[in-house]
């Protein structure tokens, strides 16, 4: 959370990424918010006041929930307008790193839905199954649940698949081992984290899910679109299923993706994307 300072005189300060940024008119605040929201992080407005007092953990805690909320709202609001009149659907869902109370929070509408952990229908014949729970990480996220209970979670998902060779999985982590899903080892008995060495060089593993390359090889599904490792962009196979990480560069500024073109029981086409 970065905090946007009222100096009082229609000028606004706030320290990003180390650099002291000023706005002195409310066309450079607005690129200023803009600024700071791209690169992934919030802000709030304060005056010069309410810089010298120290806010409690739980006020922090309430601010970051509320910039949340606000933040996806704009999302689904301009997701809406932009798509009016068309027929693309924009399904969105939370991942590991997420508050539940946030996901939940996503209001549903024509055009954008969230198929957080359930199995929905994108088109005549494909479904879709979409789980935003993690296996555990060094940094203890919201949704970082046991590789037990994923499973379990991810069993429960599955079962309500009809057609697992037209099944595309939307699930945040993914499968273990899979190329996609390579690390540098943190060591997390300290915090935050830091990275294991050995030799001079990070130790590298892989820190996807068991439990997700378990359901991959039981069910074959279609296409496995995951995340969650930032730095594993890249495709890959596991039997008959298609795995494509489209990693993460947000904070930089960069947008990644991945274009996706399917048929019946068949892909089509993929395209890594970036922007």
């Amino acid at each position: 959370m970065i905090p946007i300072v009222d100096l009082g005189d229609g000028t606004h300060r706030a320290d990003y990424l180390g650099r002291q940024e000023v706005a002195k008119t409310p066309e450079e605040l607005k690129h200023l918010e803009k600024l700071i929201a791209d690169s992934g992080y919030y802000y709030c407005h304060v005056d010069k006041s309410e810089m010298n007092q120290k806010p409690s953990d739980q006020e922090i805690s309430k601010l970051f929930l509320k910039a949340m909320k606000e933040t996806i709202a704009r999302w689904v609001d301009y997701a809406e307008q932009f798509l009016q009149g068309s027929e693309t659907v924009c399904y969105i869902t939370g991942g590991n790193d997420d508050f539940q109370e946030v996901i939940d929070a996503i209001h549903e509408t024509d055009h954008v839905k969230n198929p957080d952990n359930k199995v929905v229908k994108i088109d005549e014949i494909h479904e879709m199954a979409s789980m935003g729970y993690g296996n555990p990480t060094p940094w203890r996220c919201p949704r970082d649940i046991s590789e037990e209970e994923l499973g379990i979670r991810v069993e429960k998902v599955m079962a309500s698949v009809s057609d697992p060779s037209n099944c595309i999985l939307n699930f945040h982590v993914p499968p273990l081992n899979c190329g996609l899903d390579t690390v540098a080892k943190l060591d997390d008995s300290v915090y935050p984290p830091r990275g294991v060495t050995e030799g001079g060089q990070p130790v590298l593993i892989g820190a996807g899910s068991a439990s997700v390359h378990k359901a991959i090889m039981t069910y074959q599904p279609l296409l496995d679109l995951c995340g969650h490792i930032h730095e594993s962009r890249g495709t890959t196979k596991i039997g008959k299923t298609l795995v494509i990480n489209p990693g993460s560069e947000y904070s930089e500024g960069i947008l990644r993706g991945a274009i996706v073109n399917v048929a019946d029981k068949k892909v089509l086409s993929w395209q890594l994307t970036s922007g």
